[in-house]
């Protein structure tokens, strides 16, 4: 039996969740405040791409990687919204400068290329060095025939498993991990309470489970015992290096064909297919936790955004407004030697605003910190941070109009809608009547 599915999938942040359909993605974060604020975009729609993004398998392989890539640009964002933006080193500083690229690009590569050598050593190296090392202790002639080879495949696949199992219960021991499976159990539940055809409120969705078919968790585990079958084909070199590099060179076509083992598991539900999904189920176990109420407020409030977009195209993009607190503002003018008074003086200049206002602010732009600083160290002037911050106020006035603009043009488009629709009815109705009129004339006759 077909089961109902929703195209929107997700991903737990920090102190949020992603959700991402056919033709947008949006991300809701609670901010220090407990406010939820949400940063969204379009996607270009799958059917729009190449060929290549849609074939079978090879869609698996650029699923996999273009999520991976998202995934750590995400997860970055919802840290800045949180922590506020931390400072780049002076590494990442330099590489900005010299090739001439975004110094948040920087750090999101020099993450994923981490993420990369940490998985590609804990869950493919690693497991092999096991296995090899087992081999040289008991003295086993790995090239003995096909069903050692075959033997040794499993045992590496096995110590691969019991790494990942062990991975994840380490790290679901932390708080802060343990906040985002919370998070990620909060995503579950609201795309399960979608598809099944409730609406979207804090209290259905909590009546759902915290596990999901389309959960990149399941995927792992399939994509672990897909890897143990083709690596299983490759028989089993003496030497190590040798199985590293097959064994890499095997990933997209392990990632290609997972992704098109779990697609076909998740349209099914029957006793058979449950059974074939229960290890990646029970899995899901270890990395999602019970979310409170006000997390699957923020993960309906993502899932919904994404919903309007994809059939709205012409609503707007959001972006997360990444902001300090004002104090972690002070505390950073202090520590440059500074008086109190004169850091007051700064985040008054650097805000535009008058001394008296100063207790109404709350938050500071990192980037208009970031003038403050300079200016604490003198490196500017007071004249230049008070007019970089009148081009950045402007900046902001012209923002703000902007979608004042946008959202006036949306209503008035809905009003000349309704109104064309008021039109054509009563045209109708009077049309009608006329017709009647005519009728009864002539039965007269």
């Amino acid at each position: 039996m077909r089961k109902k599915s929703v195209g929107i999938g997700g991903q737990a942040v920090i102190e949020g969740v992603m959700m991402r359909g056919k033709r947008s993605m949006a991300t809701a974060v609670r901010d220090e405040n407990g406010n939820i604020v949400v940063e969204s975009q379009y996607l270009k729609p799958v059917e729009e791409k190449s060929f290549l993004f849609r074939a079978p398998f090879l869609r698996g392989i650029f699923s996999f990687f273009g999520t991976m890539v998202s995934g750590v640009r995400t997860l970055m964002r919802s840290g800045e919204v949180f922590d506020g933006e931390q400072e780049p080193s002076k590494a990442e500083k330099w590489f900005a400068k010299t090739f001439k690229v975004d110094v948040f690009s920087v750090v999101m590569a020099i993450s994923v290329v981490i993420g990369v050598a940490l998985s590609v050593g804990l869950f493919f190296f690693l497991p092999q060095l096991i296995t090899t090392g087992i081999i040289a202790l008991f003295k086993i002639d790995a090239q003995a025939n096909v069903g050692v080879q075959i033997a040794m495949n499993l045992l590496e696949g096995f110590a691969r498993m019991l790494i990942f199992i062990g991975y994840i219960a380490l790290t679901s021991a932390m708080k802060d991990v343990r906040r985002v499976y919370m998070y990620h159990g909060a995503e579950h539940k609201t795309i399960s309470c979608y598809e099944h055809d409730l609406e979207l409120t804090v209290e259905n969705a909590q009546k759902m489970t915290t596990v999901h078919d389309r959960c990149g968790t399941t995927f792992m585990f399939i994509t672990m015992v897909v890897s143990v079958l083709i690596f299983s084909l490759t028989g089993w070199s003496g030497q190590l290096w040798v199985r590293f590099l097959i064994r890499l060179a095997l990933i997209p076509v392990v990632s290609g064909v997972s992704y098109e083992v779990l697609k076909f598991l998740a349209k099914f539900d029957n006793p058979f297919v449950r059974a074939l999904k229960a290890p990646g189920l029970l899995l899901q176990k270890l990395t999602t936790r019970e979310p409170d109420d006000s997390m699957v407020e923020v993960a309906i409030v993502a899932f919904k955004t994404v919903l309007e977009m994809d059939e709205n195209p012409d609503l707007p993009e959001l972006k997360f407004d990444t902001k300090l607190l004002k104090r972690k503002v002070e505390e950073q003018l202090l520590s440059t030697g500074i008086t109190k008074e004169r850091a007051k003086q700064l985040i008054c200049t650097g805000m535009g605003v008058q001394a008296e206002e100063y207790e109404q602010i709350s938050h500071i732009k990192h980037s208009r910190m970031q003038l403050m600083l300079s200016a604490a160290k003198g490196e500017i002037t007071d004249a230049e941070l008070c007019e970089k911050a009148a081009e950045l106020n402007a900046k902001v006035e012209e923002e703000r109009k902007a979608n004042e603009q946008i959202i006036k043009e949306r209503e008035d488009s809905a009003k000349a809608d309704n109104h064309a629709d008021g039109q054509t009815k009563e045209e109708a109705e009077e049309q009608n009547g006329k017709s009647d009129n005519k009728k009864n004339g002539g039965d007269d006759k």
